[in-house]
Order: C-alpha cells, then sequence, then structure tokens
C-alpha cells in the first residue's frame, strides 16, 4: 500500500518499455554523434534488458537535474537522447511534459490481441480520428517500422491472419510496445485545427501462452499492474455453451484451454499481488471485458440486439450505446453459464464493463486468407478507457 500510495504524491515517470518508475533527474542521455564523430561504446544495462549487444552512442550521466538536452563530455555536441535509467531505451520527447497512458490488450492464445490491435490502429487513424478530431501518430520510428511489418501489412496489405505472438520469454522484441501520441483538435475563435490536449498512448500485445502461469506473468507483464486500462480479450469460441450452440454452424478452435473465469483470475491475482493490494480493496484499473469475434455468434443473437448494430460515435464518444451494450453482454453470459465472470469483475474492480467485437468481421479461410476485413465495434473498449480515464 505504502508504494501505491508513494507513486500517487511524487514526480516519478513510467517507463513505457520496461515499466519501471523513474525522476526526470535521475535520467541519462545517450550522444546521438555518429561514430565517426564520437566513438561509440559498449551497453552493459541495454544489453540486459534487450539482448543487444551492438555498441551505442557514449551514455552521459546527467547532473543537472531536471533539463531537456544535455552536452556531451567527448565530443561537445547536444543531444537530446533521455534514456531510461532502468533500461537505457531512449525515452518519448513528451517525457515529462505529458502522461503516459498504457493500455494493456491481454486475453488467451487466440483471441485475437494482435489482429484487434492492428484493426484498431488502423480504424481511429483512418475513419474514426477525422469523425471525432483525434489524431493518432506513432512517436517514433520503431513503432511506425513495428506496426508496419507486424500488424498493417499482414491483414491490409497481404490479406491473411498474423501469426501467432511469440512468448516474452523467449523473444525480448515481444517487450517492445507501440508508441503514440494521441492530440485532440478543435477550431477556436483564433485558430483552426488547434490542439487543445495531448497524451502519449502506449498499447502493449502478450502472447497467451504468458497468461498461462502467475509465475510467468509476473515475470514478464508488469506492465498489466501498472496500467491505465486493461482490454481483456476472449475467444468467445471457448465457451461451452456457446460451442454447443453453434455446433456445426461455425468453424471451431481445437479443445477449451482456459476457461474465461481463469483468465480474469490470473489476471486479477497478478494486479493485487503487484500493488500490493489487501483481500477488501479493489483495483482502480479500468477493465473492458472484450469478447472477440462476435461476428461468429450472428446466429444465436437476435437481431433487435444492440451489439449487433454499427457503433456509432461520430459526433463524440456515445455513452448510451456503450451501456446499452454492457448490460447486453452481461445478459449474454448469464445466459451462457458465465455469470462469475461478471462476479469477478464487478466484485473485484472498481470499474468494469464488457463489450463484444469483432476485429475481421470475417472467419478466415483455411489458407489463412482474410476474405474481406470487415471490424465491428472494435473502437468501443478504446473509446470506454479514454472515457473513465477522463480523456475524453
Amino acid at each position: 500500500m505504502f508504494k501505491k500510495l508513494k507513486a500517487l504524491f511524487d514526480r516519478r515517470e513510467l517507463c513505457p518499455y520496461c515499466f519501471e518508475y523513474f525522476e526526470l533527474e535521475d535520467t541519462p542521455f545517450r550522444c546521438s554523434s555518429p561514430q565517426s564523430i564520437c566513438e561509440w561504446e559498449d551497453d552493459e544495462i541495454y544489453k540486459q534488458h534487450w539482448g543487444d549487444s551492438r555498441k551505442k552512442g557514449h551514455i552521459i550521466q546527467n547532473n543537472q537535474g531536471d533539463v531537456k538536452f544535455v552536452i556531451c563530455d567527448k565530443c561537445n555536441q547536444k543531444t537530446f537522447k533521455r534514456l531510461c535509467p532502468h533500461c537505457h531505451k531512449e525515452l518519448p520527447s513528451t517525457t515529462g511534459e505529458v502522461k503516459n497512458h498504457i493500455f494493456a490488450v491481454i486475453g488467451s492464445a487466440g483471441a485475437g490481441k494482435s489482429h484487434y490491435i492492428a484493426v484498431l490502429i488502423n480504424k481511429i487513424q483512418n475513419e474514426l480520428g477525422p469523425k471525432m478530431r483525434i489524431l493518432l501518430n506513432p512517436l517514433n520510428d520503431e513503432t511506425r517500422a513495428k506496426y508496419r511489418k507486424e500488424f498493417y501489412s499482414p491483414i491490409f496489405e497481404k490479406h491473411e491472419t498474423i501469426q501467432k505472438t511469440k512468448s516474452a520469454m523467449s523473444d525480448t522484441s515481444v517487450k517492445l510496445p507501440l508508441i503514440y501520441g494521441l492530440s485532440f483538435v478543435k477550431d477556436t475563435m483564433f485558430e483552426k485545427n488547434k490542439i487543445v490536449a495531448y497524451i502519449t498512448l502506449v498499447f502493449f500485445d502478450t502472447a497467451g501462452e504468458d497468461l498461462n502461469s502467475e509465475d510467468t506473468m509476473a515475470t514478464v507483464n508488469k506492465y498489466i499492474y501498472r496500467s491505465n486500462g486493461i482490454i481483456l480479450l476472449i475467444d468467445p469460441l471457448q465457451i461451452e455453451d456457446v460451442r454447443s450452440k453453434l455446433l456445426g454452424k461455425v468453424p471451431m478452435p481445437g479443445s477449451i484451454s482456459a476457461s474465461s473465469h481463469d483468465i480474469l483470475s490470473r489476471v486479477t491475482s497478478l494486479i493485487e499481488k503487484g500493488q500490493e493490494l489487501g483481500p477488501r480493496d479493489k483495483i482502480d484499473i479500468p477493465l473492458a471485458v472484450s469478447f472477440t469475434k462476435f461476428d461468429a455468434l450472428d446466429s444465436i443473437i437476435e437481431d433487435e440486439y444492440q451489439i449487433k448494430q454499427p457503433s456509432n460515435h461520430s459526433e463524440g464518444y456515445n455513452e448510451d450505446d456503450v451501456n446499452a451494450v454492457n448490460s447486453e453482454m452481461k445478459s449474454l453470459l448469464m445466459a451462457w453459464n458465465q455469470a462469475s465472470v461478471v462476479q469477478l469483475a464487478e466484485t473485484k474492480y472498481k470499474t468494469s464493463a464488457f463489450f463484444g467485437v469483432s476485429a475481421l468481421g470475417c472467419n478466415p479461410h483455411k489458407d489463412n486468407k482474410i476474405p474481406n476485413v470487415n471490424p465491428r465495434r472494435v473502437e468501443d473498449p478504446f473509446l470506454w478507457l479514454l472515457k473513465v480515464n477522463k480523456i475524453l
């Protein structure tokens, strides 16, 4: 509890890569000069965290307090490359100026996390953003390249499913999040398209197998209990009652790997331990429990359900629509013998809501080709998290 209170009252920042707290005055800098001007050197801290042993720019220890740049003590050149003191990744340029909001996208293997992130970001940038006047822009080349190669290209260029996310235990590159700046734009009396608010958003995609045990989660998934919002994706085709109703109507995944209750229970236990909560304390991270592949459930959900209609946030966040979907989802879960999932979320979390989404809007062919990308309601959990974080 003491650690939690300290985080609220001090000026600490949170690294969006290793998710350790630090103070701005403690951050070292890296010389940005090329090797021909300033000799590069080994960085053992970077190597330990990221497995990259290549030489990098000279590290300049900061003894000037909270500054935006320092002068290299070897080549006398100015550098703005501020590093996390714990892992030595270069911090976003907005560090110290705006808050980092970490949104964790988690779920069991096969729930469609990578597809969800790929389609959500594309939808915000190309459809939702222009309508709601919000601008989502990658903050560094690393994010730009990672999203294009691992998320956008497979779905929107190759029209095929994304390969299974590797475990962070075996591939350190998985630990690298997607970091975006989110700008809110309005026309004022004196200026058109004025940026009136700005935050940093950190999206994190985790392998489903990393949620298979609490020990693994505690090792690689620190970002979960230090996040500002959680989108928990659950595959409804792993629910026994849903499988029996759809038998012979849609292709089914293999045997049930983990129950919805078990997935949520593991995540809850990790957060409680990480935040040092007592048995009566409620978790203050907003939780969006989102059931994926909802297009496959059309035949067992009545047409008048709001959840089958397109969401409409073109004139701003539609709270009535989200509340209706939340009520319908809880009703469906009760009918599918998933009452314990609803009870667990509403008992352990201060704020929670339930959603039904479909990233692809169709069932991929056997060769993993996607016939047509037609997403449904992917923006609902994201906008709800912005709302409850008082960003919208």
